[in-house]
């Protein structure tokens, strides 16, 4: 294994010539890399911060530079470790990209269920009565949506619904995502709240 004082020798011997010729390189192995799938989502200028193909050029230069990728210069030439560098971060990204939308899928569902706990049986009449209504409406164009709701009601578990609808887990989520912005913008533009 090479140590750091021989990684930052190997680092500091390349020019700035070679440099200038490295990050080109990985500017367009990035750019082909995301395929485009830098619009929305894991990889998105939102989700990063900055232009997705720069910030994985200058993620992965840094985490050489830092020594949390040690560069096996005998086996990698110095464009290669930054490739699988750059590859690792891609699904690191997307992983905790997932794992937030995981999150707040949860939150939403958590959100929904929370009706249930009302201390008043007639609040908890009357504030089910508007959550169905709301189902219903937000559910009438829509078969997938409604068979969601029917399933809603139907198990216990995602997992159930999965099995029961024979939808893979992430058309689930994507119809519990659609089925929460519209039960959102619908009781904002009814002015009811659902606490």
């Amino acid at each position: 294994m090479n140590t750091n004082k021989e990684i930052f020798e190997k680092l500091n011997a390349i020019s700035d010539k070679e440099w200038r010729e490295i990050v080109d390189k990985l500017t367009i192995y990035v750019y082909f890399k995301l395929k485009g799938r830098t619009l929305f989502g894991a990889h998105s200028e939102r989700n990063l911060g900055v232009n997705p193909v720069d910030y994985y050029v200058i993620e992965a230069i840094g985490k050489l530079y830092s020594f949390e990728w040690k560069w096996q210069f005998e086996k990698y030439s110095i464009l290669e470790q930054l490739e699988r560098i750059i590859g690792s971060l891609i699904s690191k990204t997307v992983e905790k990209y997932k794992s937030r939308e995981d999150i707040e899928i949860n939150k939403n569902i958590e959100n929904i269920t929370d009706i249930a706990e009302c201390e008043s049986v007639d609040i908890l009449n009357e504030r089910y009565l508007i959550f169905r209504e709301a189902l219903e409406k937000c559910s009438i164009d829509d078969e997938e949506l409604q068979l969601y709701i029917m399933a809603f009601d139907e198990c216990n578990t995602f997992n159930e619904m999965q099995v029961t609808l024979g939808f893979e887990k992430k058309k689930l989520y994507a119809l519990q995502k659609k089925l929460t912005r519209r039960l959102t913008i619908y009781l904002k533009t009814k002015k009811v709240l659902v606490l």
